[in-house]
């Protein structure tokens, strides 16, 4: 066993007079019995060679595949077979994806598939019939949006081999997601998520998004010095510097050297009027 993989999970204690009437049902976490129970079978299962490599002694992992069968009323060799991990995602065979839907008996027949067109001009929808006789048609896939998308481009791909599988595979995903997320529990096919490769998606704290906007457009634009300085507003006759829109006479500070100093009152204050009558 190698060191990336746990070793097994310690059960709760089942109570002997109690351990006949345990169950697993559709919710492993409702109490300790039931908890206890999806552990030991999570080590019993872990223990197995013939599980996918996924799941061999990693009891962990085998109690996820446990807690999704109970939820979907299926085998746990079932999910296990078909929940593959890719980029860190679980994610679904397309096979599997079909399986489940035609297995559910909530369609009066299987899904079919409307092909229509050739080469680039090829599309496809999933299909079937409700109970009430209502056709269900699901969203169509065109090669168009496979290049789009970029489904076409990545090194190995299918598409580019056998495009009338894989745009069935693909039409069958989408109409699961649409009308039978339920069954699939919202999970991508594993396709999709290969073609998702992780450089394409990354979450970014806002923080840290801030920080990167300022970094980008700090002194990204040239001033000209030029522009910035203005000249001196205008003076007024008493060589008192004045706003040139307002009329409003400027503070001390900005009068001209060569004005004349203000009048001071006898307690020595001044005004923007030149004096302030003392109290």
């Amino acid at each position: 066993m190698s060191d990336n993989k746990n070793t097994a999970l310690e059960a709760p204690a089942v109570n002997s007079l109690q351990a006949d009437n345990v169950q697993l049902g559709g919710d492993l976490w409702a109490n300790t019995q039931s908890f206890g129970l999806a552990l030991r079978m999570a080590n019993a299962l872990a223990a197995s060679t013939i599980i996918p490599k996924e799941y061999q002694g990693n009891p962990s992992n085998t109690l996820i595949a446990l807690e999704m069968a109970s939820r979907m009323g299926t085998s746990p060799m079932q999910v296990m077979q078909n929940l593959h991990v890719i980029n860190n995602r679980p994610s679904w065979s397309s096979q599997y994806i079909i399986g489940v839907i035609n297995a559910s008996r909530k369609y009066k027949h299987e899904l079919k598939f409307n092909l229509a067109g050739k080469g680039d001009s090829l599309s496809c929808f999933a299909w079937t019939t409700d109970q009430a006789g209502e056709k269900i048609d699901g969203p169509t896939i065109t090669m168009e949006m496979a290049k789009k998308e970029g489904w076409l481009s990545r090194n190995g791909s299918k598409w580019q081999t056998m495009p009338e599988v894989m745009i069935r595979y693909r039409a069958a995903a989408f109409f699961g997601r649409l009308y039978c997320s339920d069954m699939i529990m919202g999970i991508y096919d594993r396709d999709e998520v290969i073609e998702l490769a992780e450089d394409e998606y990354s979450f970014v704290p806002a923080q840290e998004h801030a920080e990167a906007v300022i970094a980008k457009n700090a002194n990204a634009e040239v001033i000209d010095a030029g522009e910035v300085v203005q000249a001196d507003p205008p003076a007024n006759a008493n060589g008192f510097n004045v706003d040139e829109a307002t009329g409003e006479v400027l503070p001390w500070d900005a009068v001209q050297e060569d004005a004349p100093d203000p009048p001071e009152d006898k307690a020595g204050q001044q005004t923007l009027d030149g004096y302030k009558p003392g109290f």
